[in-house]
């Protein structure tokens, strides 16, 4: 499978050339293109040695001694039959998380050789660091998600159309073009169904054929399931996390409800469902915030929250649904209630967000008062301003929630929705459900 360009590959390039990096750790769910963009670097360098901890597990040994990096060095040298050189050469740890010591070690390679380069990278990582002393301020963490919609027309050969993608905030005039709108939504309209795992991409990208994209997010899913298996402890618990996977899609848009989600199943073994998934970063919760000040987390509350699914396409099928059930005139916007606009545009400003952490946060905004109960759909901070956004799956609808939001708490609003260029009327923009925020 060829290399598809990602939108983090010049934050990369910008690690390599900085001269007080620390080892980098890419982190996110399994099969989202980690290691082949690690691999992607590495081929940047003179020399790069590639350790796998799961392909390679006799070399866990080189770490049960001690923690020396000199010593490692030397060991990584003798088995790789390869100069490891600072400045000169990368170190990559792939698979880190089947090797716990080893993450560790990343620590002393910044104290000590903090010239050479060291890359990382792991899916569960997160189960792994509540087990040991993950080093605070010694390794910087990238966290990456399935190809963004960008990505997906780059990796197809339309790039020439993301300079028609609006870009916000809203300063850059971009000239309408037919040809332009109808072959975004074309695009747009097979990313929901292909959406963004990379083995889909490319596979959709050399046969052309929804069938075979179908067919490997069915394996996916099976590996994602698979997956479960290591981390939830107990058959019930097993049950109840993989039953609870395969039904969340159907949740995206909702405030989730344990007893509504699994009925009949203990709440507390459904939370905890939920709580693995997020850990698993197969799932990421949108949690209720007062918008009052930042950071926006400070306010979340656990209680009330909704989901955006790790992928529109692998979620789609994870729910048995395929091309047989959409007709070429269908609305895809308008479909299943506008549940797929929503989880489009919360899975695009996940994986189009920049590094600061809080960027990388989405949440969402709910009012409970009688007679005026309100919910905005998502909230995200850009520029140290909170962004309320909405996402209208046709090109009218109610806008109660937004507006009084804008009044109760001021700046500027987005409504994002089958449009084909921007109107701004004061504090509310209107803009097509593809723009980058």
């Amino acid at each position: 499978m060829n290399y598809l360009t990602r939108n983090i590959d010049s934050t990369l390039i910008g690690w390599k050339r900085s001269t007080t990096r620390k080892p980098l750790l890419l982190r996110g769910a399994r099969q989202i293109g980690k290691t082949a963009t690690a691999r992607s670097l590495c081929s940047t360098f003179k020399h790069s040695v590639e350790i796998n901890f799961e392909r390679q597990p006799e070399l866990h040994r080189l770490f049960e001694q001690n923690l020396d990096p000199k010593r490692i060095i030397r060991g990584l040298e003798l088995h790789s039959k390869t100069k490891i050189e600072a400045g000169k050469s990368i170190l990559f740890f792939d698979e880190i998380q089947q090797c716990p010591k080893a993450l560790s070690s990343l620590r002393y390679f910044y104290e000590e050789i903090p010239e050479l380069h060291m890359i990382a990278a792991g899916s569960l990582l997160e189960f792994v660091l509540d087990e040991i002393s993950f080093p605070v301020g010694r390794i910087h963490s990238e966290f990456m998600y399935p190809l963004s919609f960008t990505e997906y027309l780059r990796a197809m050969g339309d790039e020439a159309l993301i300079e028609f993608i609006p870009h916000f905030p809203f300063g850059r005039h971009i000239e309408p073009n037919v040809i332009a709108t109808d072959k975004l939504r074309g695009s747009l309209r097979d990313y929901f169904l292909v959406g963004g795992m990379p083995k889909a991409v490319s596979t959709y990208k050399e046969t052309g054929s929804f069938l075979d994209v179908a067919n490997i997010h069915e394996d996916l899913l099976q590996s994602y399931g698979d997956d479960i298996r290591k981390y939830a402890k107990g058959e019930k618990q097993l049950l109840n996390c993989g039953e609870t996977f395969t039904r969340l899609f159907n949740q995206v848009g909702k405030q989730i409800k344990y007893s509504q989600l699994m009925v009949g199943e203990d709440v507390k073994r459904t939370k905890k469902s939920l709580q693995l998934l997020e850990q698993a970063m197969v799932i990421h919760l949108v949690r209720n915030v007062n918008p009052q000040g930042l950071p926006l987390g400070a306010s979340a509350n656990d209680k009330q929250f909704k989901i955006v699914f790790l992928d529109i396409g692998l979620g789609q099928r994870a729910v048995g649904r395929n091309i047989s059930n959409y007709d070429s005139s269908d609305d895809l916007l308008n479909l299943y209630h506008g549940q797929l606009a929503e989880q489009f545009v919360g899975q695009q400003l996940l994986a189009e967000s920049v590094s600061a952490s809080e960027n990388r946060k989405v949440y969402f905004w709910m009012r409970t008062e009688k007679s005026a109960s309100a919910e905005v759909d998502y909230l995200i901070v850009r520029n140290g301003k909170i962004i309320p956004i909405e996402v209208k799956s046709g090109k009218s609808g109610s806008l109660k929630s937004m507006h009084l939001f804008l009044k109760a708490f001021g700046g500027s609003g987005v409504c994002l929705q089958d449009r084909e260029s921007i109107e701004t009327n004061l504090n509310l923009s209107f803009a097509p459900i593809y723009t980058l925020l």
